[in-house]
């Protein structure tokens, strides 16, 4: 079977975004699909995609079309001043045409877009309508319902909804991420037949030669970041809708940025007087300058290392070699659950280390308890998280043996893709999946 994926995020950029169909490629031709991939050029710059190594090789049987962003149209450059464009919907409309040739040359039975940038649902939908053959969406994150996403009226708000209520209701599958998404997709019109849950998750072979890993020798509990760090700079609480910033869904952003970790480590330092010294805080990846003006009003200079970017095999390393791993997300207002999971948990729980999740209600938190594989705090407060450095410093505990994860290998979760890719090709009406959460709550407790 060959397969056409519209993936503008690929190797060799890096990044979350790229982690998951780099390695579906990787996979994908056990199954006898030989996928072809439209992406971006490589000199696009993107500051969530920097330029990776080759630890996020593909195979060779993996075929890359690069296509260039030409210049805007006067009709494009209209829609964006009124703001009416979706996330590179230049690019999106050069790619269509091209993808159209390379979809007919190639022979192509199926086309799956990965999403974001949103405008590339309209490159699977123009193959579904012109090429007739089956088209999958798979969303990375739930679009409209992005607390991230920011309109600047209510009208931009209402369509960008009905694009993605467009794309959830035309595509022939649809693939959540987690499974509280799936429930918002399937409340937006989309097939509850024919959506399914593909999480990302890890590669064990990331993990070769990891089990020794190098640990600190300083005596030190090294706690380590790994991820994007947005701006302190923005303010504390839940966002809301004014009149020119519209969301779908409100969050608290800061939650997603290092501040309430900063403000924890201060306040365990403080506590513990001349032994608050025994902590080390390792942060790998884009760190927003802000960053390092708030460490430097804290007075924990001394503790924090901002390592920068590294590519994804040393963040590997780096987990492995950490005594436990921060990993953090926005908070969502009570009663509601998050849509998304942080996509280096999958990692940080493989590493076998213990995890501070400062997560919100949603499916990471159900995971990380469920597998009792460290501590849960709320995101936005820092003196839960400073308490749970204080459990974790203590106790030293170990994290969950990398075997309870099975559901979550790359190589499973293709096997899942794989299943929709031929259902979508045998134009089946439903297809059947058990989601990783539901497979682990079949070979343990992991609460509902």
């Amino acid at each position: 079977m060959r397969a056409l994926v519209v993936a503008y995020y690929f190797p060799p950029k890096g990044g979350a975004g790229t982690q998951r169909f780099a390695k579906f490629c990787k996979f994908l031709p056990e199954h006898g699909i030989v996928p072809t991939v439209v992406s971006v050029a490589e000199d696009v710059k993107s500051a969530y995609a920097p330029t990776d190594d080759a630890s996020l090789a593909i195979g060779a049987v993996t075929e890359v079309v690069r296509i260039a962003t030409p210049a805007p149209s006067a009709r494009q450059r209209l829609q964006r001043l009124l703001r009416l464009q979706i996330d590179d919907d230049v690019w999106a409309t050069a790619a269509a045409e091209r993808a159209l040739a390379v979809a007919r040359e190639r022979r192509a039975e199926v086309v799956v877009t990965t999403l974001s940038p949103y405008a590339c649902y309209r490159i699977g939908e123009r193959l579904q309508r012109e090429l007739g053959i089956p088209w999958v969406v798979d969303l990375r994150d739930p679009w409209a319902l992005d607390g991230w996403r920011v309109h600047p009226t209510s009208v931009h708000a209402a369509l960008d909804l009905r694009h993605m209520r467009r794309a959830l209701t035309r595509a022939d599958f649809v693939i959540a991420n987690v499974p509280e998404s799936r429930r918002e997709f399937v409340a937006l019109g989309a097939d509850p037949a024919r959506t399914v849950v593909i999480p990302n998750g890890f590669d064990p072979e990331d993990f070769a030669g990891t089990a020794a890993a190098a640990r600190a020798t300083d005596g030190r509990f090294h706690l380590a970041h790994i991820g994007t760090w947005h701006g302190v700079d923005v303010p504390a609480g839940f966002t809301r809708n004014r009149l020119r910033r519209v969301r779908h869904r409100q969050i608290a952003p800061l939650g997603r940025t290092g501040h309430y970790l900063l403000h924890a480590v201060a306040a365990w330092q403080r506590r513990h007087g001349g032994a608050g010294r025994g902590l080390a805080v390792d942060c790998y990846g884009q760190v927003d300058a802000s960053h390092r003006t708030l460490i430097e009003q804290l007075g924990i200079g001394d503790v924090v290392t901002l390592h920068g970017y590294v590519p994804h095999r040393a963040s590997i390393a780096a987990a492995c070699a950490a005594d436990a791993l921060f990993v953090p997300l926005h908070d969502v207002p009570p009663q509601e659950r998050a849509l998304v999971v942080p996509g280096k948990l999958y990692e940080a729980l493989a590493s076998e280390r213990p995890v501070l999740a400062a997560l919100p209600a949603g499916d990471g938190a159900d995971l990380v308890r469920g597998l009792d594989a460290g501590e849960v705090v709320p995101p936005t407060d820092a003196e839960a998280i400073a308490g749970a450095i204080d459990r974790l410093v203590q106790g030293r505990p170990t994290g969950v043996a990398r075997t309870r994860l099975l559901p979550f290998t790359r190589a499973s979760l293709t096997a899942d893709l794989a299943t929709v890719l031929r259902a979508a090709v045998a134009r089946e009406r439903s297809v059947a999946i058990v989601d990783p959460w539901q497979r682990l709550r079949a070979s343990g407790p992991v609460p509902a």
